[in-house]
């Protein structure tokens, strides 16, 4: 794992020392990482090449303002699809949950974090979760590519299992944008548009940590990006991040922006009839006739 390069919704650790609420700068403090009662996120963890078939030997499950150890909950990531990808020619595998299944665990709201020996040898810590038992009022992230994704820090694992990214959020979209853009030529004192172009853009802010910025950033860089919020959905073009960081470089304060599918574009019919009155009538009549 590469420090401050976390490629994952929920991030995991070689020691509890690296949860983000235990950086000495942050003063115990934690920003809630939103998760469905019951469930797991989604989350992927690079570890060093091994022939060992298995992700996690052994998952249990943690009291966060406690630190007491609550259930084994070993067979219930493995019921619900924890496997581990081999890379052996990169020196590395990628353990994958997809978190789309129960772990058949009740979990009461509160945080939570998890404890896992890995097929490396090494233990490691998942980053501190929230778990909610309503999660229609918050705003959903999905995102995902048609194949994997690898680049020199690793590899994101799409295909072997399927997989997509599912992130919650606190946050309420603003009432839409609509972007305008246009080209054309002044001829005579008269703008004629040669092309134009009418969007859609809506916008919506949020806290986060570093660790959730790290992976947010893909999102632009995705094949598939879906928004869901209060029952809409919303297919997403484009998707902007723009934090920025509060005095105590704690937390930044995101605005995120993005566009769906509601482009409409002209091309300027006035324009190409003002070009015709500058022309000749044979070529005219050769543009009519094509």
């Amino acid at each position: 794992m590469i420090p401050n390069n976390n490629f994952s919704v929920l991030p995991w650790y070689g020691s509890l020392d690296q949860q983000n609420a235990r950086k000495w700068w942050l003063f115990g403090k934690v920003y809630p990482l939103y998760c469905r009662a019951g469930y797991i996120l989604p989350f992927q963890l690079i570890i060093p090449h091994t022939s060992n078939t298995y992700a996690f030997r052994n998952a249990y499950l943690y009291d966060a303002n406690t630190n007491a150890q609550l259930a084994n909950i070993t067979q219930g990531l493995q019921d619900s699809g924890l496997t581990k990808k081999d890379f052996p020619v990169l020196n590395y595998d990628v353990i994958v949950y997809p978190g789309t299944l129960s772990v058949g665990e009740d979990f009461d709201n509160g945080r939570y974090y998890i404890r896992a020996d890995a097929a490396d040898g090494q233990v490691y810590y998942s980053e501190v979760f929230t778990v909610i038992n309503q999660s229609a009022p918050y705003l959903k992230i999905r995102w995902w590519d048609e194949e994997d994704f690898t680049m020199d820090a690793g590899t994101i694992v799409y295909t072997s299992p399927i997989f997509e990214n599912e992130l919650y959020l606190q946050a309420d979209l603003a009432k839409p944008e609509y972007p305008f853009e246009e080209e054309g030529d002044t001829r005579d004192g008269y703008f004629y548009p040669i092309k134009q172009i009418s969007e859609k853009r809506y916008k919506f802010s949020f806290l986060a940590s570093e660790y959730l910025l790290d992976v947010m950033r893909f999102i632009r860089l995705s094949d598939h990006v879906v928004v869901e919020y209060r029952g809409q959905q919303y297919s997403v073009d484009n998707f902007l991040i723009t934090p920025e960081w509060q005095a105590e470089g704690d937390v930044a304060v995101v605005q995120a922006e993005f566009d769906t599918a509601t482009v409409a574009k002209k091309l300027g019919l006035g324009y190409i009839k003002a070009l015709r009155g500058d022309f000749n009538d044979d070529f005219n009549d050769d543009f009519d006739n094509r």
